[in-house]
């Protein structure tokens, strides 16, 4: 059995019990609702996305030092030799500076790896990381697994006027990318369709086989996810279309109507 743990943050957006399925120990973003704390389960996501779309004011704010320490510590007690952490990228989150800080307490090594990526893709690149420790890599070499899948990871999704969140806000069907850090603008659709044709195009235009992910905020987006996931799945160059759902620490940006999807080479 590895010694190598890994650890990450909820921005990874892993289902309940997929992160224990793979040894993974997420550290939470912490949540404001309304001036108070907001616990993160998947049985409240409704209700997340329901008081948002209310008008519900929220914050987010990156995991402190010391519980990445504590998170370290623990690995540590468990019989771990060094530790693997993985989180979403530093030029749009403090998340990795905690890291690192931690990192020096620690009581046995740890590498702090910067994906370069957000949400479900940083859930992606843990994935690669727990794959090739459990297949007897080092550190080292997930790490660098991490940073080869990272470097790979498309993402588009939209992002619907009035939708709440902490982006800033757009016209109609506002299609949104993440690159070189950033959210930049993709495509302005005039309708919901249009939008979901517009995204399956930009996967489209990928020349070798890729693996996709779709996901949704709020229920009611979940019609127009699963739409967008047929028509993935209906190219001949998916492999596979897998779902997840955008977890509060994601929605709180993106906004209760956001959906879209992450693509990958399937190599």
């Amino acid at each position: 059995m590895s010694t190598v743990a890994i650890c990450t943050d909820s921005s990874a957006l892993f289902p309940a019990g997929v992160a224990e399925q793979l040894g993974v120990t997420v550290v939470p973003i912490s949540i404001t609702l309304d001036g108070g704390p907001y616990e993160e389960r998947d049985d409240a996501i409704d209700d997340f996305y329901a008081r948002l779309t209310a008008g519900a004011q929220v914050t987010t704010s990156q995991p402190s030092p010391g519980e990445f320490l504590e998170a370290y510590a623990r690995a540590a007690a468990g019989g771990a030799s060094e530790v693997l952490s993985i989180h979403l990228d530093a030029r749009v989150s403090g998340t990795l500076g905690s890291a690192e800080l931690a990192a020096r307490e620690a009581p046995i090594p740890v590498t702090v790896v910067d994906t370069r990526t957000v949400s479900f893709g940083v859930g992606v690149c843990v994935r690669a990381a727990a794959e090739a420790i459990a297949a007897g890599a080092s550190a080292g070499d997930a790490a660098a697994a991490v940073g080869r899948v990272g470097a790979t990871l498309m993402t588009i999704f939209v992002a619907p006027a009035g939708r709440g969140g902490r982006l800033p806000e757009t016209t109609g069907w506002s299609l949104l990318e993440f690159a070189d850090g950033k959210v930049v603008p993709s495509a302005a659709c005039d309708d919901l369709a249009e939008a979901i044709e517009a995204m399956a195009a930009r996967v489209l235009e990928e020349g070798g086989s890729v693996r996709a992910a779709v996901g949704h905020a709020a229920a009611s987006t979940e019609p127009a996810a699963d739409a967008l996931a047929l028509s993935l799945a209906s190219m001949s160059h998916v492999v596979e279309v897998e779902r997840y759902r955008v977890g509060p620490a994601v929605g709180a940006h993106t906004g209760a109507f956001s959906f879209g999807t992450f693509w990958w080479p399937s190599s």
